[in-house]
């Protein structure tokens, strides 16, 4: 038997072919059949009102479509399975209609509308709301970093660079350095959920239609923003998944950061932080282990999250600029799945977070060591003793030299070894007192002084604490707000639909 035979013999000579429906047809119409059936029911009942306020079809023809739709949303969909009798779920559910209100009636419903801006429709519909999770959630991880920053405005410790103690800084200080780039990808989200929540409806195959349909009445009945004006960009416009993948890979690796330092600061030598028994695990064998597993797991959960969402873009390159439903049902469950991993790492280190311990006096005794307070005597020097700042660099870089050679610390700097390691550069006696050295190494004073904006000092915190505090009430507002407007869409449809059926009785 030739190829050809064979393989007309196993996939048969009538569309679709078995393995077509084995790879592709069968696996999109599970996914339709668990994304897709509400949206898809609430834009055909939305598309019915319209079709008879534009006097497209008549009272009669809109009021069996919406009892046939209402007959068919009762159904358990979930247990229906692919029937390559149907392409898709939109053949499954159109032949569904048929047999409740007959096929002339039921093919009235597909007037001036086409699976090219109805499945777009979809795809907007569902991410919108998964990008709403994303919000609140990110919003209730952005509410335990500043009540954990209130609660440590003061709390000393050492900033690092390149892996090394670098600067004492405070751990407000550190941890609101995360919470603005959380917050700038709020701001991203905010954008993108913008873009996301414009509709399609109306473009129906790419050109729109001879019909006179409202597309802005389709856009107020499924709570849209906004239409998207050119029926061409409707069906193949896909930047704004690009934009929402883009947007989750940047708030994973920012996370995946936050991750590598938590677990750094966990283990037994650095012991600056302390997770409370819910979020560690035993070891099965060594019993003084206190394993930080809820954290080891999101590492590979925010690197899923990126990977999924990089499968966008490879999906979408240098496909046409034009129907691109078939890539796109595809491609979904990897944003979805990015989504779902995203939101675990942030529901992860919201609980963590708002439990853990914080040993303060250990932080504060690491930013006496390490030489990490002697930037500010080289400052001082300037300040005081009117030297240039690459003059006072070289005395200090001698003196920490000089300690490490005898096995000093930095406690143990006199006026006498500065003045002796001055004159090596040039520098006559400085005649600093004691006084202001230990005023100058003192990690607490370091901290205090720099009160720049944006600095650690305590005050400027608080500043910067008292803004962010308005801003993120202004965050949780637009969540709830764009959460409602979607909830009172749902109910302009049904009481809209309720309506139409009631005309006439």
């Amino acid at each position: 038997m030739c190829m050809k035979e064979h393989v007309e013999k196993t996939d048969g000579t009538t569309f679709p072919g078995k393995t077509f429906a084995d790879a592709v047809l069968r696996p999109v119409f599970n996914i339709q059949r668990e994304y897709y059936y509400k949206p898809f029911i609430k834009i055909s009942k939305a598309h019915v009102v319209m079709l008879y306020e534009q006097k497209i079809i008549d009272l009669n023809e809109s009021k069996k479509l919406i009892e046939g739709l209402n007959e068919i949303e009762k159904k358990d969909f979930s247990a229906v399975e692919y029937n390559t009798s149907y392409e898709d779920m939109f053949f499954t559910v159109e032949s569904k209609l048929e047999d409740i209100i007959g096929e002339d009636v039921a093919g009235r419903l597909h007037i001036a509308r086409s699976r090219n801006d109805l499945d777009i429709c979809e795809f907007r519909m569902v991410l919108r709301v998964k990008v709403i999770e994303i919000m609140e959630r990110l919003n209730n991880f952005r509410k335990v970093l500043l009540n954990l920053s209130k609660e440590h405005i003061e709390t000393v410790m050492p900033a690092y660079t390149h892996t090394q103690p670098a600067q004492p800084t405070t751990l407000a200080h550190y941890l609101l350095a995360f919470y603005d780039s959380l917050s700038r990808d709020y701001e991203r989200i905010k954008k993108v959920y913008e873009n996301i929540n414009l509709s399609p409806i109306g473009a129906v195959a790419i050109t729109t239609t001879g019909f006179p349909i409202n597309r802005e009445r389709m856009c107020e009945l499924l709570g849209f923003n906004d239409v998207i004006e050119n029926s061409y960009d409707c069906i193949a416009g896909s930047d704004y998944l690009m934009e929402l993948a883009s947007t989750l890979m940047i708030l994973n690796t920012n996370m995946s950061k936050l991750i590598k330092d938590t677990l750094d600061f966990c283990t037994k030598e650095f012991n600056a932080f302390y997770l409370t028994d819910p979020y560690v695990q035993k070891s099965s064998i060594m019993p003084q282990k206190r394993n930080p597993s809820s954290l080891e797991h999101t590492r590979p959960m925010a690197s899923a999250a990126i990977g999924e969402a990089n499968c966008v873009f490879n999906m979408l390159h240098n496909t046409p600029f034009g129907d691109i439903v078939d890539t796109e049902e595809q491609l979904q469950p990897h944003l979805y799945k990015s989504i779902e991993n995203t939101i675990k790492v942030l529901n992860i280190f919201t609980s963590v977070f708002a439990t853990m311990k914080v040993n303060k006096d250990l932080l504060l005794n690491r930013s006496k060591e390490g030489f990490i307070t002697v930037t500010e005597l080289a400052d001082t020097l300037v300040r005081e003793k009117g030297l240039s700042f690459r003059k006072s660099h070289k005395i200090t870089a001698s003196i920490v030299k000089h300690l490490i050679n005898n096995n000093l610390s930095i406690g143990d700097i006199t006026p006498e070894i500065l003045d002796e390691l001055a004159q090596e550069v040039g520098v006559q006696e400085l005649n600093i007192s004691p006084q202001d050295i230990s005023k100058a190494l003192d990690p607490v004073n370091f901290v205090n002084i720099r009160k720049v904006t944006g600095g650690p000092a305590p005050e400027e915190t608080r500043r910067m604490l008292e803004n962010r505090e308005i801003k993120i009430k202004e965050d949780i507002d637009f969540y709830r707000e764009i959460s409602k407007d979607l909830e009172d869409s749902e109910k302009i449809l049904g009481d809209t639909v309720n309506n139409l059926l009631l005309i006439g009785i």
